[in-house]
């Protein structure tokens, strides 16, 4: 068959398998992220005459992965509003950053000194990335609850996105710029280049977006409005990196101002169509990073890698009670935001991407980092549905997630 017929029944499938992995969640009430990356890991293990049934090309992934990048970093900085930064904000924040602090610290340090990765660098990196909770998968599995403490861990995981997937790609750039020279020549040789990336980066999200929002508010169309917000996040990107910025620092930026500066009265309706973009991205990443990576299910890594996990949720527990000492949330309520860390497809497409880069040492930092994602899934679905144990509040899955 044509390559290229190949690879749109290959999608064509796939979606289909994520609608009705979607039907058999809501049935189940279970997250739809569980079963996409069980069916992609189903997939990637199902094989004819050794090779994969369903295999893309490296130039194929590394274009939907940069796509699925671009829209999930820019709808997730579009939701960080200032004008709504309440003390509740500041809360979540606070949580945000102590618990980034302290796995960037300790977890890093550790991570290092078991599983001994190629560069320490990596092992920040992993930190880094398993900092976040997800807002589709946080979100979803809150849905139908009303409550102080769940609108905090909602607003955690929305401000938290944007960091932890831009710190990832900073270090990228360090990593592949390493030489055997000392610590302090690396930093010294690396500080111009960086701030050059930083400049460039956020001058080109500022730019580009204040051309875009321009134009949209005095022009407003329902077809085409929509059409602006890939353009804004894609072009952004591809100029960003052109000119030797950091693309996601970008579109980070244009993501925020188009969602502080940016004021119509069509603005949910813009919101809600990149997300549902963003949705048809997520079924085809989280497949295909189930189908991509492959954890090696040996006592050699489950063991040590399940000790990290159990020392990472003690981390987390010292987090939220530096973050709440003065609160009046209780013990339980503390443990559930301790459990509750789902992540989701922002994880997933730092992954995803991630998997695409050649770098040495990436493919242990992306097994943990797939382990971790399926831990804190099973974990927060089983704390989910024991939810009124720990918060007097039972939980409602709404159907229309």
């Amino acid at each position: 068959m044509d390559p290229i017929l190949l690879n749109i029944s290959y999608i064509g499938i796939i979606l289909f398998i994520g609608l009705l992995s979607s039907i058999i969640s809501r049935k189940l009430k279970i997250p739809n992220l569980l079963l996409l990356i069980l069916v992609g890991m189903i997939l990637g293990s199902i094989k004819y005459n050794n090779k994969q049934i369903v295999e893309f090309s490296p130039l194929f992934l590394a274009s939907l992965a940069v796509i699925t990048l671009a829209m999930v970093v820019f709808h997730s900085s579009s939701r960080f509003n200032f004008r709504k930064f309440d003390t509740m904000s500041v809360s979540a924040l606070k949580l945000s950053l102590i618990f980034l602090f302290l796995n960037l610290i300790f977890l890093s340090i550790i991570t290092y000194y078991i599983f001994k990765p190629a560069s320490f660098l990596l092992a920040i990196l992993f930190a880094a990335v398993i900092s976040g909770t997800d807002p589709s998968s946080t979100l979803m599995i809150l849905a139908g609850a009303r409550s102080r403490l769940f609108e905090l861990l909602k607003v955690e995981a929305i401000l938290n996105t944007p960091l932890i997937v831009l710190i990832p790609f900073l270090l990228i750039d360090i990593i592949k710029n390493l030489t055997g020279e000392s610590t302090l020549a690396i930093l010294s040789s690396q500080l111009m280049p960086f701030a050059q990336q930083f400049v460039t980066g956020i001058g080109t999200g500022i730019l580009i977006a204040l051309i875009f929002l321009r134009v949209m508010k005095r022009y407003y169309s329902v077809t085409l409005s929509p059409l602006a917000i890939i353009i804004i996040a894609l072009l952004t990107y591809a100029i960003a990196e052109t000119l030797g910025g950091n693309g996601v620092l970008s579109v980070t930026t244009a993501g925020i101002m188009f969602g502080n500066l940016y004021r119509v009265k069509h603005m949910r309706k813009l919101q809600e169509f990149g997300s549902i973009f963003s949705e048809v991205l997520e079924i085809l990443v989280f497949v295909l990073i189930g189908s991509v990576i492959k954890i090696p299910f040996t006592t050699n890594f489950l063991i040590p890698s399940s000790i990290l996990f159990i020392i990472y949720l003690v981390l987390r527990f010292i987090s939220v009670q530096l973050s709440f000492r003065k609160a009046t949330y209780t013990l339980k309520e503390k443990l559930y935001m301790t459990l509750n860390i789902s992540k989701g497809i922002a994880v997933a497409v730092v992954v995803f991407t991630l998997a695409t880069k050649v770098i040495i040492g990436m493919n242990l930092i992306l097994n943990l980092i797939f382990l971790f994602m399926i831990y804190s899934i099973i974990l927060s679905t089983i704390v989910t549905h024991f939810s009124k144990f720990f918060t007097k509040v039972e939980i409602k899955i709404s159907e229309e997630q």
